[in-house]
């Protein structure tokens, strides 16, 4: 069914949770507008016209007053002009979940299935090129992509009718497509991702902040449990503080420049010579506005794994202001501790393999060796037991 969202003075909902919570149930939100009282009327038919539901929030004693004329009575859901209302003061999500969309599949009579995919990386028009067998009208599959920043989020909507291997197999071939991109397949963030990844492994981090200053680590603390896994976050700020804090050299920050990938791998090695944490990350650039340390939106990333003796050293370039800049240094620097993590854990299970395949060996060679010890044994064994012979 086809919404309308009719705000008055103000709304009171996330457009884009909105948008998603429909689509999982087979619905879509074709118009939203915020209006003052006097356009309440004007508003609402052009959304008739269009709209199979209207939902009016914001200040709802406006919409009563305006239609008193109309309405006995100040009802939560009724119907107008053959088109289903409904009134709240709030979209709240218990407004959204338990009564408004409930109340639609009532209608609709349809029910779905949905697989989630959280992708990094790629842009809603690039994800759209690399699942074109699957956007036709045809497809078996109706796909949803939500844009946030730098992610988006993909919905892939089944019928709930379709036979379990048939939606077993869209769902592989939809993985395989956006391999490399998919970082969940749940409703999370990036960094409740690499939460749960630090957590898994017992892996402790410490971070040291220039460029995002203190947010990638805000981004951490922001989740409950974080104690777990977060050591420290320093907002290493300045030239002295970077040296006297993490120990970079000076001849470094005055030969290349404290915005330098030389600066950051001395940041984070600074934070795995303290030796009480796993993985160490460091952030150094210019977000901006001026260009003094380093042309603006020029970042360098640094991720250090102690157990592996090594740090890797990413650069950026962002091209939008200030905070557009800062917020992009702190996804990046996520995403690419996600893809550290997985990585780590792959050489980890690798390692873990060999010694599996190495002890299954050494047992074998011993039952081997056993076994040929007691055929020596049973050969030697009828000549004991010869009589003696005078």
């Amino acid at each position: 069914m086809k919404v309308g969202f009719l705000s008055i003075e103000h709304s009171t909902f996330d457009m884009r949770e909105v948008r998603i919570a429909l689509f999982d149930n087979g619905h879509s939100a074709e118009m939203f507008a915020a209006v003052e009282p006097a356009g309440i009327d004007g508003a609402l038919n052009a959304m008739r016209a269009v709209c199979d539901v209207i939902v009016i929030d914001g200040n709802v004693s406006a919409f009563y007053d305006a239609y008193k004329d109309t309405l006995s009575a100040r009802p939560d859901h009724f119907e107008l002009d053959c088109k289903l209302h409904s009134v709240t003061r709030a979209v709240s999500e218990e407004f959204l979940n338990d009564k408004f969309i409930p109340l639609l599949n009532k209608k609709s009579k349809k029910r779905f299935g949905v697989i989630v995919f959280k992708t990094y990386g790629k842009t809603e028009s690039e994800l759209k090129i690399l699942l074109k067998d699957y956007t036709g009208k045809k497809s078996k599959v109706q796909l949803g992509f939500f844009q946030d920043f730098l992610e988006c989020e993909i919905h892939a909507r089944c019928n709930a009718s379709m036979a379990k291997e048939d939606m077993n197999e869209i769902s592989l071939k939809l993985n395989e497509l956006l391999y490399g991109c998919t970082y969940s397949y749940e409703r999370i963030s990036i960094a409740e991702r690499v939460s749960q990844m630090l957590k898994s492994e017992g892996l402790k981090i410490k971070i040291a902040e220039s460029f995002t200053g203190g947010a990638l680590g805000a981004a951490f603390t922001a989740i409950p449990g974080a104690s777990e896994y977060f050591m420290e976050g320093m907002v290493t700020y300045s030239v002295s503080s970077k040296h006297k804090r993490l120990g970079v050299p000076l001849e470094v920050i005055a030969e290349k420049g404290a915005v330098s990938g030389d600066t950051a791998y001395n940041m984070a090695l600074g934070l795995m010579m303290s030796g009480d944490c796993d993985i160490a990350v460091a952030t150094t650039g210019n977000a901006g506005p001026g260009a003094q340390s380093g042309a603006v939106g020029l970042c360098y990333v640094a991720i250090g794994i102690t157990s592996e003796k090594s740090i890797a050293v990413i650069k950026y370039t962002f091209d939008g202001d200030r905070d557009y800049n800062i917020k992009c240094g702190v996804k990046n620097a996520l995403f690419l501790l996600y893809e550290s993590l997985v990585s780590y854990r792959a050489q980890k299970n690798k390692r873990a393999a060999q010694a599996a395949a190495l002890q299954a060996a050494a047992i074998q060679a011993q039952a081997a060796a056993a076994k040929q010890t007691q055929a020596a044994a049973q050969v030697q064994a009828p000549h004991d037991i010869l009589p003696n012979i005078e």
